[in-house]
């Protein structure tokens, strides 16, 4: 009879869990939905570049700062300092122990860091394919025929048991790139200054006249 009763009870919480687990659809919709509603985000990050080609990995730790629409600050803590940042008209990265400062402008290769701003009417551009792997809900972002934009696919990574985002990976030539974000404040207050920069004196600064987004 205990042994009966045991299996009652365990397939009742079964059930329960198939019932109240949300569909990879609804979780992927949620998420969307946070995302679209926020005017700025701070985070901590690890960022991975891996060579597909020797199997090596570079991993840079630090924090990441966004306001929308098109600003973004990346302070890298780990293996050493460096800060890259962009008001929306100019973006700066300074190398502190080269001594260098380089200015240019917004262009494809920090997309990574506008994924907030991406994400909105992203089915306008974009199709997505949903697969649960281990760690994370996978949304697989693939553009559509005829639509004109800088990515044209790249991995959305989901903490399903929170609704949250949890990286971006994208393939960038040989390297697969993994951007993993952790610890998120959400609409806090973002001084303007922090997306500007004035290279400290005494700094190489090399001005990059690359058409940018052109």
């Amino acid at each position: 009879m205990e042994v009966r009763l045991h299996r009652l009870i365990l397939a009742a919480l079964v059930g329960v869990g198939f019932l109240v687990a949300a569909s990879p659809r609804k979780t992927f919709n949620a998420v969307i939905t946070r995302y679209a509603g926020i005017s700025s985000l701070t985070a901590s990050f690890e960022e991975r570049i891996c060579s597909k080609k020797d199997g090596t990995c570079q991993i840079l730790k630090g924090t990441f700062t966004y306001a929308s629409p098109n600003k973004f600050r990346v302070d890298v803590t780990v293996p050493m300092e460096q800060l890259v940042l962009s008001d929306g008209v100019v973006t700066w990265i300074y190398l502190p122990t080269a001594n260098q400062a380089i200015k240019t402008k917004p262009g494809p290769e920090q997309e990574m860091f506008l994924f907030v701003e991406r994400l909105q009417n992203y089915s306008e551009q974009y199709t997505v394919q949903l697969k649960p792997a281990k760690e994370f809900l996978e949304a697989h972002f693939t553009v559509k025929p005829g639509k004109k934009v800088f990515v044209k696919s790249f991995v959305m990574l989901i903490d399903a048991s929170r609704n949250e985002l949890a990286g971006i990976k994208v393939e960038q030539g040989d390297n697969e790139v993994i951007f993993l974000l952790e610890d998120f404040q959400y609409n806090a207050e973002v001084a303007e200054s922090q997306f500007t920069f004035s290279p400290p004196e005494g700094t190489t600064v090399i001005e990059d006249t690359g058409t940018g987004y052109q």
